[in-house]
């Protein structure tokens, strides 16, 4: 690849990522599945012990549930991204998200704000970019209970 081709690629990483953050926030689960290769895994085991999430569709349900409640806000930072071929990358991003409960929510906390970094893979499927594996590391979490 040439250089262009690489800043190409960079630039439309760094957007597949912002439409992964703006589609959690905006409860658009069909947009958020669509960020992930089909056969994508994501690693929450940090958050879940043990929890490794494979399919786009495992990974939708499982966020889209105890987030349907909830109001949320996240954002990426400082995105290194390496493209290691013409169809594959790799990246990490620093990260932080706020969660907010509703009291009648059920949920077992009224807050969680996070602070940490996404380190992830990407692979390019007809002409795409898509999120092929995602590990969620936590370096703190302040979490609030119900009064």
């Amino acid at each position: 690849m040439t250089d262009i081709e690489k800043l190409l690629a960079i630039e439309e990483i760094k957007q597949l990522k912002a439409r992964y953050f703006r589609c959690i926030d905006t409860k658009n689960w069909d947009g958020f599945k669509s960020v992930f290769a089909p056969d994508a895994r994501f690693d929450i085991s940090d958050d879940v012990p043990g929890c490794i999430l494979v399919g786009r569709e495992k990974i939708e349900q499982a966020v889209s549930v105890p987030l349907a409640e909830c109001v949320s806000v996240h954002h990426g930072h400082c995105p290194e991204i390496e493209i290691t071929s013409g169809t594959m990358a790799s990246g990490t991003w620093a990260m932080e998200d706020m969660l907010r409960w509703e009291a009648d929510s059920g949920y077992p906390n009224r807050s969680l704000h996070g602070y940490g970094h996404y380190v992830e893979t990407y692979e390019k499927i007809d002409g795409q970019w898509h999120i092929k594996s995602m590990k969620l590391q936590r370096l703190r979490v302040d979490v609030a209970a119900p009064a």
